[in-house]
């Protein structure tokens, strides 16, 4: 964590879980969660147990949290929402027009706010959906959003899965912010299954638009990863769970 508290503080990414192995896959220990600030949930990943445990040890507030945004309706990144929806009227969760209707109806049911997030819809303050991204995969339609983080003149994006491809969520966002400039990277960047040629080619352009810090995990891949901390040098951080990044 010591290269991680290097960095000036506006706001602050928790790692809650991350699963990135092929056994983690199998047990489904698999996807991720991060908390923004004290009340943003990003993603719930894929074992509930997991995560509620993790936020028992890493002291959170489950009681803070008044917003849950939903990359997509893949199973390791909902599972943990529904033992924490129980209860909890004061909860907006912000899912993608697009997810499965079974999905939202069950979140719904428990009486919380849904919201189908428009492009580059405001969460709260300086925290952005991307909106509604597609992406094929095995097959399907996969709906997704990230969230872009703004502080001051820097952008820090932050992905689920990234499956409508890293390069192109980057620049739906700098078409967007175009006064500011993308310091940092942090998610699943869904590499895995790509052939190491597609890879340095997709790793050599984030390195030359300039990105100053990247944290991969999740989907990201081992190999990709490995790539990622040759490219990157210094601006590569490998983040565990409990981790904090300051943004």
């Amino acid at each position: 964590m010591s290269n991680l508290s290097k960095f000036s503080a506006k706001m602050r990414v928790r790692i809650i879980a991350t699963g990135s192995s092929s056994f983690e896959h199998f047990i489904r220990r698999w996807g991720v969660s991060f908390l923004i600030g004290d009340d943003l949930l990003f993603d719930t990943f894929g074992d509930p147990d997991v995560l509620l445990n993790n936020m028992r040890k890493f002291n959170i507030d489950i009681a803070k949290i008044k917003y849950i945004v939903l990359s997509h309706d893949d199973w390791d990144h909902i599972s943990g929402l529904w033992y924490l929806l129980p209860n909890r009227k004061d909860i907006t969760v912000y899912i993608c027009p697009g997810f499965q209707q079974g999905i939202k109806k069950r979140i719904a049911s428990f009486g919380v706010r849904v919201v189908e997030v428009e492009p580059f819809m405001e969460i709260k303050e300086d925290i952005f959906s991307t909106g509604k991204m597609e992406a094929s995969c095995a097959g399907r339609v996969i709906f997704e959003q990230a969230l872009v983080i703004k502080f001051l003149k820097n952008l820090t994006i932050i992905t689920g899965c990234a499956h409508p491809g890293i390069i192109n969520i980057m620049d739906i966002v700098k078409d967007r912010f175009q006064k500011e400039k993308i310091f940092s990277i942090l998610g699943g960047l869904h590499l895995k299954d790509n052939p190491r040629g597609v890879n340095l080619e997709i790793i050599g352009k984030l390195h030359e638009a300039g990105i100053r810090r990247i944290i991969p995990m999740h989907c990201t891949g081992k190999y990709a990863t490995r790539i990622m901390c040759d490219v990157f040098g210094y601006n590569f951080i490998k983040a565990r769970e409990g981790d904090s990044i300051e943004l």
